[in-house]
């Protein structure tokens, strides 16, 4: 008996008022008035180091690659703030017992973070989140220092004299699934008040290290 030849299945058709699935993106941005994106960038760049910027995060660790390495993997985490004091107002009981319980019911937050561009020449940074306990899905981040003229300068390029003296601003720009448990507006408000501390602590840290460079030129002047 000859074979009979094999019918075709059809093709599914896509579901009727399907949607394709929502992005979000945005950027906030943060400025150093004091410090330039050249004096700024290595402390921007120090991938593993995020916890000595951000206010935020309490952990930064390397799990995964060479530090500032594009394929490097750190590990971030912030630690529930402490539960507030027992009020002593005399109120109900159980009440009173129960506040406190859920205050310190927060855990611990995390993520794992992979850095998938340097550009030293653009003072630019882009990682993604492969891994956390916030509800993230895709999240890519883009964090650039661009410097006060408003153009984003190669650094192997000369630049005048007098912009060794001007500041520059923190862009922190990022696109991402819709976050469980999130808004895109708390997402920006998160992602400012961040962006904001971290320009205050590289500001405190770029000046901090310009100063220690005078101690030590004053140093060896004086053994010379």
């Amino acid at each position: 008996m000859a074979d009979q030849p094999q019918q075709q299945q059809p093709e599914p058709e896509p579901e009727m008022g399907a949607q394709p699935q929502q992005q979000w993106e945005g950027a906030v941005e943060a400025r150093l008035p004091s410090t330039p994106a050249a004096a700024a960038w290595p402390h921007l760049a120090a991938f593993c180091s995020l916890h000595r910027y951000n206010p935020g995060i309490d952990v930064c660790e390397r799990v995964a690659g060479d530090d500032g390495v594009p394929g490097c993997v750190r590990y971030v985490a912030s630690r529930p703030p402490p539960p507030p004091p027992r009020a002593k107002d005399g109120g109900d009981d159980d009440d009173d017992d129960q506040q406190p319980a859920a205050a310190a019911a927060g855990v611990e937050t995390w993520a794992r973070e992979e850095l998938l561009e340097r550009d030293d020449a653009r003072r630019r940074l882009v990682y993604a989140v492969v891994g956390s306990n916030l509800g993230f899905g895709r999240y890519v981040a883009t964090m650039t220092l661009v410097d006060d003229d408003g153009e984003d300068v190669d650094v192997n390029a000369p630049a005048p004299a007098a912009a060794a003296d001007a500041g520059c601003k923190l862009v922190w720009a990022f696109e991402c699934e819709p976050v469980k448990g999130w808004t895109r507006d708390g997402l920006l408000a998160y992602l400012d008040a961040a962006g904001k501390g971290m320009a205050e602590r590289i500001e405190a840290a770029a000046a901090a290290a310009v100063t220690d460079i005078a101690v030590e030129d004053d140093a060896a002047a004086a053994r010379s």
